[in-house]
């Protein structure tokens, strides 16, 4: 029975690492790209619209009780970002290269997010608020800069749990002496933009707290985890542009990880992507603005490890709202 209960703690553990909390990053999400802001808090005001996202993912189909994870966020700017001439006032806004004399000026930003993931008899309900402070430092370069907080509830379903006993008093011991487990966070976050590129780091579990399973179970502490991705933005025509990508993850005592990416977008209506994660999985990605509001995406992970043979994949979509939007129209 005990090895049992520290077989329990050890998948916690691993899930907690490698699928976990936004807090930006820790569970794992293949659409990202999509969703800066669910890797990068700093990324909220990228756009000049309010920014709701919603996305499901169901990690390896075939195993039962396999992670699934559910998010929405939310992101709002803050402030004027640019300031016009008023002698050139008839220059549509849609054009802002047009214009003779435009400052461009600071502003803000704030988000949120509600996040639901479950694996086995445990479950992790996750929230998080960020600001952001946006900052032009040359002609078309700017910053940003994020601080961040996050709460972490972790809970225990007897009802999912499978046990030779069920009532051997060790376990029945471990399930009256548990309740839900809670980590606050504090977390920072940096992203650098420009038209043709960007590079951001973010950072998860700053505090490194110790994550209590029970009176008698408490697990190591937290390791923070620090992510550091850069893109670049190459526009083959008018049509087309390219946008290859990586990502790096860093965990105390643990490998470093990464994502390389390709995504190519068509008109600015449709876009797919390909995604190689270390060794670990393949990923294929598709998506399209349904409208100047709505925008959809489906992302499928092949995995490449040796569980591979005890699953058919993982399946992850995300619908996203761009409210108010006056950047332009799609069609």
């Amino acid at each position: 029975m005990k090895r049992a209960l520290a077989y329990s703690a050890l998948i916690l553990v691993a899930c907690f690492i490698t699928v976990g909390a936004k807090g930006q990053q820790v569970y794992q999400f293949s659409q990202y790209l999509q969703n800066l802001y669910i890797l990068n808090s700093a990324t909220a005001g990228l756009h000049d619209y309010t920014e709701v996202n919603l996305s499901y993912r169901n990690q390896w189909v075939g195993i039962t009780n396999s992670p699934t994870t559910y998010y929405v966020s939310v992101t709002q700017p803050i402030g004027k970002r640019i300031e016009i001439n008023p002698q050139n006032s008839s220059v549509r806004i849609s054009s802002p290269a047009a214009y003779t004399s435009i400052q461009r000026k600071s502003y803000h930003a704030v988000g949120g997010y509600v996040a639901q993931d479950s694996y086995g008899p445990y479950g992790l309900t996750m929230a998080g608020l960020s600001y952001t402070f946006h900052l032009p430092i040359a002609k078309q370069l700017s910053v940003a800069f994020s601080p961040s907080v996050g709460y972490t509830s972790v809970t225990f379903d007897q009802n999912k749990a499978v046990v030779e006993f069920s009532g051997d008093p060790t376990y029945m011991n471990y399930v009256s002496s548990r309740g839900a487990s809670s980590l606050m966070d504090i977390n920072l976050a940096f992203w650098m933009y420009h038209p043709k590129f960007f590079v951001g780091y973010s950072s998860d579990q700053l505090v490194q707290d110790r994550l209590k399973l029970s009176n008698q179970i408490t697990l190591e502490e937290i390791k923070a985890h620090h992510n550091l991705m850069a893109g670049y933005h190459y526009r083959i025509n008018r049509n087309v542009t390219l946008t290859p990508s990586i990502l790096v993850k860093y965990v105390g005592q643990a490998p470093i990880s990464g994502d390389f990416n390709v995504r190519i977008d068509f008109q600015d209506r449709f876009w797919g992507g390909i995604s190689y994660r270390n060794s670990n999985s393949l990923v294929g990605m598709v998506g399209l603005h349904l409208s100047n509001t709505l925008r959809f995406g489906y992302a499928f992970d092949f995995t490449l490890s040796s569980i591979q043979t005890n699953n058919i994949g993982s399946h992850e979509v995300m619908l996203g709202l761009n409210l108010f939007n006056k950047e332009k129209a799609i069609f």
